[in-house]
């Protein structure tokens, strides 16, 4: 794609872009980190590209920097990208000079975020485009950094304040919000929230949107939830495994309808693309066989606790894990092995549901040793596909190099399979 930049706002050529034969490397693998309100909801994701993979430099891009955001931007703007993150907003971290790129131009204005990299030295040139884009309705964000000052011109422009929570103590942090606080109102963003200590501390200073994965982690400070709903889905899903009559199987729904109802939802989604509808348990089975309810019912051990919006969350990135471990390892793994991949990405999430520790989630299950020693020890067949998808949340560049290279998998395919799971994991009534 060719683009072409006033040459005002020609950046100076801060790294060298790779040149040569390194340019035909592209191996940009897609990360995303969900953000999320003070009530748990999602409600966008910050995408990036991996930051260190040699890049194709596009006309006009003077910079490495400028190159990798110029990919960025084409992400945003890629219609599967915005299909898969539905309504949610699409945060991209990208330097100053990115916002004169042409392509901004063609971003959705309400669905995306520029988020800038700030520098000391700021070209009027970039604050006038950032005063114009801002009117005509797009959003932009500033990363905090120790140079920012509350007089800095795009304070007064961007809608949101983002703060790596990592970079301060609780005081050095609670100091710099007060000063935010003191100027322009704007939406603060507590970024790195990975641990529930962090998501604690963000709230009790008063962070309005946080970002990581807190979610995903145990609440030491509440009980566990293995309650007679959960015990009860996963009786069910242990008479599937041992190869029940399907008779047994309806007996066991009918003590509780409320599950019945979930799971016909389910299976009657849009996700599932069927042309009937099925009406019954007896009906599903029929159907679908004994390893596609097995998978549906792995879904209601996520709602059948109580339901919350932490829960919601937890649900989606359950489902986005099932379904883009299960599309990575399908054709690298034999067919009587391919169900346990999905099983493997739903469940890994199931110690964070229940509030308790994996081996006591996965005690009351009868599940293949294959899948246990990919959730226990994150060993056997599944446990690289698995290690990928978790790479791909955390951000964690290195790692999905090296397990993509393991597998034999690019950056195409990796990227192709975590934009399906988004989509699926979106379409799917929960």
């Amino acid at each position: 794609m060719q683009t072409t930049h006033d040459s005002r706002a020609r950046a100076p050529l801060t790294q060298a872009a790779p040149a040569g034969k390194d340019l035909e490397i592209l191996q940009r693998f897609l990360t995303r980190q969900p953000v999320l309100d003070r009530g748990d909801h999602v409600i966008g994701y910050e995408l990036k590209r991996r930051d260190r993979a040699p890049l194709e430099v596009l006309p006009g891009a003077l910079s490495f920097q400028q190159a990798q955001d110029e990919h960025l931007l084409v992400s945003a703007i890629d219609l599967d990208h915005r299909k898969a993150l539905g309504e949610k907003l699409i945060f991209l971290g990208v330097a100053p000079e990115t916002l004169l790129n042409p392509l901004v131009e063609q971003l959705p204005s309400k669905r995306v975020v520029l988020a800038l990299r700030p520098h000391a030295d700021l070209d009027p040139v970039i604050i006038d485009r950032a005063l114009a884009l801002t009117r005509k309705g797009l959003m932009l964000a500033l990363d905090d950094a120790p140079h920012v000052a509350a007089t800095n011109p795009l304070m007064s422009v961007c809608r949101f304040v983002r703060l790596d929570i990592h970079q301060y103590d609780v005081m050095a942090l609670a100091e710099r919000m007060a000063g935010l606080q003191r100027g322009p109102r704007h939406e603060l963003i507590a970024t790195q929230v990975d641990t529930q200590e962090a998501f604690e501390t963000g709230i009790k200073l008063g962070f309005d949107l946080l970002q990581g994965y807190y979610f995903t982690q145990l609440e030491p400070s509440k009980p566990g939830r293995l309650d007679t709903s959960v015990l009860r889905v996963m009786d069910l899903l242990n008479k599937i495994m041992d190869g029940v009559e399907i008779n047994v199987l309806e007996a066991t729904f009918k003590l509780d309808p409320a599950l019945t109802y979930k799971l016909l939802r389910y299976i009657n989604s849009p996700a599932i693309g069927l042309r009937v509808t099925i009406q019954s348990i007896g009906h599903a089975l029929a159907l679908l066989g004994y390893e596609q309810t097995y998978r549906w019912l792995t879904l209601l051990l996520f709602s059948s606790v109580r339901t919350s919006a932490r829960n919601q969350a937890l649900l989606r990135n359950a489902l986005a894990r099932a379904y883009f471990t299960e599309a990575l390892g399908r054709e690298r793994m034999d067919a009587s092995r391919r169900g346990g991949l999905f099983i493997t990405g739903v469940f890994s999430q199931l110690d964070a549901l229940l509030n308790i520790p994996m081996s006591q989630a996965l005690a009351n299950l009868n599940l293949p040793h294959t899948v246990i020693d990919a959730l226990l020890h994150g060993d056997g067949p599944y446990a690289p596909y698995l290690k990928l998808v978790i790479a791909c949340e955390r951000f964690d560049q290195e790692a999905i190099a090296a397990l993509a290279g393991g597998l034999g998998l690019d950056a195409e395919g990796v990227n192709l399979a975590h934009v399906n799971a988004l989509i699926w994991s979106e379409s799917v009534e929960v």
